[in-house]
């Protein structure tokens, strides 16, 4: 997720003139900023039904908003899996409901399948790791609906994807609050351009400080972006930055890769600042115990949020003549496959 669109000319923007300590009416106004480019995208899928669900967190007790999405014809009683999807965000940008496109477009392979679209709370006004207790607790909702067969898959987008990477690891969903049963059922991970890594220093990242690249669908994201993405998450102060970077549930990169259980499909695009570290987990992955259980794809020609730059509809007559068209759904098909044959469940009928 970048700044919004208009923003962007030929070169960046420093959204914080005080990067390393902003007042709160500096952070507040640069918030404002990020956000007011918001519903510039295309969203014509709706779910079927809303419904909210508290939150574990140790806070103010808050309702996280849900969206259910059920597979055409399938009586509401029959117990299937559930894909639960996290937006991205930059974990700053409220978009619940802008991925709802994207959950029919897998649900269409993936036809025994419900898809819970979850929304979570958002920085600097929720830092880390309060949009991570919000995950854990839709979790748990949805392991105790009486239509969830007990497998699940966790997916997301940009910081959504990172979400659902930290809570793959084992050692991080138990310190998040999932138990030991709630973890064995989460069966794979499908993760679209996800942040890693936080603790690489932002200047050795290609970003994209030219914004948009002729041809290329994409959200461009440049040093500054990144910078207020990543400060408003887990702070501005240089130490306290670098101190949470570290921490595996903000990095999962940082995780012990034996303690990815669950199998994971990683799709890093060629214009996302983000790919090399998101190729790099994927390779670690792959190379370590088990790794033949994971995947990773490398989108050419696409960047992150490629699908925000694409007609909404994937299915639409000459999608794959558009540019980047093809890669998008390849990336997508690869990662249906992925899911399809680890969790049979979700195209077979119980």
């Amino acid at each position: 997720m970048s700044v919004p669109s208009e923003l962007h000319g030929t070169e960046s923007i420093q959204l914080l003139q005080n990067p390393t300590n902003p007042s709160p009416e500096e952070l507040a106004a640069a918030v404002k900023i990020i956000r007011q480019g918001l519903f510039d995208e295309e969203v014509t899928a709706q779910p079927d039904w809303t419904t909210t669900c508290p939150s574990v967190t140790s806070d103010t007790p808050r309702e996280i908003r849900l969206g259910v999405l059920d597979p055409p014809g399938l009586p509401k009683t029959a117990r299937r899996p559930v894909v639960l999807n996290w937006h991205g965000s930059g974990f700053v940008v409220p978009r619940f409901g802008m991925e709802n496109n994207l959950c029919r477009y897998l649900g269409r392979d993936l036809h025994n399948t419900t898809f819970v679209d979850c929304d979570y709370v958002k920085s600097p006004e929720h830092p880390f790791p309060q949009g991570l207790y919000d995950c854990v607790s839709a979790i748990k909702w949805t392991l105790a609906q009486p239509w969830c067969n007990g497998e699940i898959v966790i997916s997301g987008h940009s910081a959504g994807a990172h979400f659902s990477l930290v809570l793959a690891s084992k050692s991080n969903a138990l310190a998040l609050g999932l138990t030991e049963e709630e973890y064995k059922a989460i069966k794979a991970c499908a993760s679209f351009y996800p942040v890693t890594d936080i603790s690489i220093p932002q200047k050795s990242r290609r970003t994209n400080e030219n914004g948009v690249e002729t041809g290329i669908p994409m959200c461009p994201l440049s040093y500054h972006d990144l910078h207020f993405f990543f400060g408003a998450y887990i702070g501005y102060d240089p130490a306290t930055h670098q101190k949470n970077a570290l921490d595996p549930r903000v990095s999962p990169a940082k995780a012990d890769i034996e303690s990815f259980e669950v199998p994971c499909y990683i799709v890093a695009c060629e214009y996302d600042p983000l790919a090399d570290e998101a190729v790099a987990l994927g390779k670690r992955l792959m190379e370590g115990p088990g790794g033949k259980k994971h995947g990773l794809y490398f989108a050419k020609g696409i960047g992150h949020g490629f699908e925000s730059r694409l007609p909404s509809d994937m299915t639409s007559e000459g999608f794959d003549k558009l540019p980047g068209g093809k890669a998008a759904l390849e990336a997508y098909a690869k990662a249906s496959e992925f899911l399809q044959k680890t969790v049979p469940s979700t195209t077979q009928k119980a």
